[in-house]
């Protein structure tokens, strides 16, 4: 597209002979040549960078990644139990071990403490008990 103007400097008047036009070329656009619209470009569809990618997955991949995100977690579930069960087993064994300790020192204060004869009728009293006889 060219639009012809004629030079400013040139009239009839100044010279017999006619001088050539001046041609300007204007920049196209989407629709052609419209006014005042020569420096636009033509427009694109909206991007929405602002919506997460999640939403933008088709919903079988979400859910399929959903179930593998879960499947982890039962795992890290069982792992937390066994570990919680583990240390239980440990300090119950460890409260037992204490106890017996505790009941084994009592009972031989107990017999250090007793006279022989004292022991003797304890021991025919109770029938031969294994705590006291050792």
């Amino acid at each position: 597209m060219s639009l012809s103007l004629s030079h400013p400097e040139a009239s009839p008047a100044s010279s017999s002979a006619p001088r050539d036009p001046v041609l300007l070329s204007v920049a196209p656009s989407k629709n052609g040549r419209t006014a005042g619209k020569a420096h636009k470009s033509s427009k694109t569809a909206t991007r929405r960078s602002y919506i997460s990618n999640s939403i933008k997955t088709p919903f079988e991949k979400r859910m399929e990644k959903e179930k593998e995100r879960e499947a982890v977690k039962q795992v890290e579930r069982e792992m937390k139990e066994e570990a919680e069960a583990e240390r239980e087993r440990k300090r119950t064994a460890l409260k037992e071990r204490r106890e017996r300790q505790a009941e084994k020192s009592r009972l031989e204060a107990m017999a250090a403490k007793m006279s022989a004869k004292k022991l003797q009728r304890l021991r025919k009293r109770q029938g031969r008990s294994k705590k006291i006889n050792g």
